[in-house]
């Protein structure tokens, strides 16, 4: 009965949620109205918020926290994803689904989830409606292996946290495993139980598991708990087709939900909102697109007794400080345990994070990427014309030199103690700024620059050791136009999206002396990319080559483009531009390199 009460709630609350739309289209909260999704919304809009929050909770929880890494005297390493016990210690599936029946996390709190959240200054969730193991953790209709039907537990934690999330404005969201369900015999995973490959039976497991269960199951996510803000899919599905699908039904359903870039094939072309980099990655640089890195506070991600290895709050703040320099966004794993709590050390991570954010909110929320090179003192943030210096690293002579920075500093404060100016004086035409008398915050000092204007800065240069390769990839380029900095989770960083030849890549190079060089460039290119004419310019040489299909879509290689004399050392800038209009899409460009001849 209780059970029942429940859903009439959760169907209640959706309805109270939809009376406050305007009829036929979307409420001032985005909730689908009767009539459908609008039928245009602009994605740098729908991307706004995203941008913004820069700080986020992700929380890994199932019946795999009450295993806690341990399952019939055998333990999950650290160095191996608790919640993936069922897969690594290949549980039967009967039996795994009994282990299941005694999930009963009578401590659990959304309020208090929510509250710590709010509290470590994150602003938005992402919750694990069904992960790999295939366990529903909301009241599913389509499967009765959820949690209100499976187990003693008589609440549905989708209600309660997305209710919580709202009263608390923090964005909500939920984890689904759209491709890996190790309970399903159609689906992928599960190969000690089940000997069905899915990949070479396309099109049953479309049939016996993505029509019968995915979908549903996400028709039901997106219908039933009100204004869900982002979807977070994992391990990808097989085609292009299959994920177009998936995007049209989250879109149909509510237009203004964001997808992650997991949604389709790895191997393939980014089909999300934003880009997903590998779990716990760091790019180098920046990405020139909407990015996340997901991140857990210690070495795995369900809960597991076995596992101490906790990140200091600073190192939080480090990461969260470096991730938003570079254009991301920093979505934080914790793991509740079988019971629903969430371990001690991580709520004291949390917290002093939070109390951290509570001072240097201001230089995380709201910015974009750093327009200045890295600097061995720490990291940057920008905001109109104002920059935040994240110190991360205290100079030993308590000078910040701004190297890069053409413009002039109008003042100088530490963020913590706006109302004292710092000295700021210029050495070799950047600012240099004295933080001798600034208070030394103890995980990360944040100090806020007044400009001119909008920051300028000194585009990057590669130098050339005399008599040695130049190597210019994504790190050191400059994109104009339509070609972007890119990231893929087979091939690593690259470049994309020229589209004509107003679109190029270009490199400063400082060369060492005159000579000539042998000139190569690795790429990935479809066949279908195939014969489109691209040319390298540098130095007055025109190397002029036509794209060649290097097989899948991040299978790179490397061609001879030929030599160029260079009669001078010194500056020169080298270019690379599509000869006219790309069809589709000219390469996946990896790197360039210039080799010096021999004798030169």
């Amino acid at each position: 009965m209780l059970k029942l009460f429940l859903s009439l709630v959760s169907v209640l609350s959706v309805c109270l949620l939809l009376s406050s739309c305007s009829e036929g289209g979307i409420g001032p909260q985005g909730v689908i109205g009767p009539s459908g999704p609008e039928e245009t919304i602009n994605t740098a809009s729908r991307m706004e918020w995203f941008s913004e929050v820069k700080f986020g909770l992700f929380v890994h929880w199932g019946p795999y926290s009450n295993l806690a890494g341990e399952w019939d005297g055998k333990r999950v390493g650290n160095d191996r994803n608790s919640e993936w016990i069922m897969n690594f210690l290949q549980i039967p599936r009967d039996e795994y689904r009994e282990l299941a029946r005694q999930f009963n996390p009578v401590e659990f709190s959304a309020g208090d989830w929510v509250g710590l959240a709010k509290e470590a200054g994150m602003k938005y969730l992402v919750f694990t409606a069904k992960h790999h193991d295939g366990f529903a953790m909301y009241d599913s209709k389509v499967s009765g292996y959820n949690i209100l039907d499976w187990t003693p537990f008589e609440s549905d934690p989708m209600v309660e946290l997305s209710a919580a999330c709202r009263e608390n404005d923090i964005r909500f969201g939920f984890y689904y495993s759209q491709r890996e369900d190790w309970d399903e015999p159609y689906a992928y995973g599960n190969t000690w139980d089940f000997a069905f490959d899915p990949e070479k039976n396309l099109d049953t497991f479309e049939k016996k598991y993505l029509k019968t269960k995915a979908e549903p199951q996400l028709r039901e996510l997106l219908t039933e708990y009100g204004i869900v803000d982002l979807i977070w899919f994992d391990r990808g599905l097989y085609t292009q087709e299959q994920a177009e699908k998936l995007r049209e039904l989250v879109s149909d359903l509510q237009p203004k939900c964001l997808v992650n870039g997991r949604i389709g094939n790895y191997h393939s072309e980014l089909m999300g909102d934003f880009q997903e980099l590998n779990d716990n990655g760091m790019p180098s640089s920046g990405i020139e697109e909407y990015w996340e890195t997901p991140q857990t506070l210690n070495d795995t991600w369900g809960y597991s007794r076995f596992d101490h290895n906790w990140k200091s709050s600073t190192e939080v703040i480090k990461r969260l400080v470096e991730i938003v320099s570079k254009g991301g966004n920093y979505l934080l794993n914790v793991g509740p345990d079988g019971l629903g709590r969430i371990p001690e050390p991580s709520r004291e991570i949390l917290k002093e994070t939070g109390r951290w954010m509570q001072v240097y909110g201001e230089s995380i929320y709201g910015t974009e990427a750093s327009p200045l090179e890295a600097a061995d003192w720490g990291f940057c943030t920008r905001k109109g014309e104002f920059l935040y210096l994240h110190i991360t690293n205290w100079p030993d002579n308590s000078l910040l030199e701004v190297t890069g920075l053409l413009n002039r500093v109008k003042n100088a404060r530490q963020l913590a103690e706006p109302e004292k100016n710092l000295k700021v004086s210029v050495k070799e035409k950047y600012p240099l700024i004295d933080i001798s008398n600034a208070a030394k915050d103890k995980h990360v000092t944040v100090i806020k620059l007044e400009l001119d204007g909008q920051p300028r800065a000194v585009p990057p240069v590669v130098v050339q050791t005399a008599g040695k390769r130049l190597l210019l990839d994504y790190e050191s380029a400059i994109t104009e136009g339509k070609a972007v900095k890119r990231f893929n989770r087979k091939g690593g960083y690259h470049i994309s999206g020229w589209q004509s030849g107003d679109d190029y890549v270009k490199w400063n190079l400082q060369v060492s002396g005159p000579g000539r060089y042998k000139v190569s460039i690795k790429y990935a290119a479809l066949p279908a990319w195939a014969g489109q004419r691209f040319k390298v310019i540098l130095g007055g040489n025109v190397l002029g080559a036509e794209t060649q299909g290097t097989g899948d879509w991040y299978d790179y290689a490397s061609f001879d483009l030929g030599s160029v004399n260079l009669g001078k050392g010194g500056t020169e800038v080298l270019e690379v531009r599509p000869e006219g209009p790309v069809r589709d899409l000219l390469m996946y460009f990896k790197e360039i390199i210039l080799e010096p001849e021999a004798g030169e």
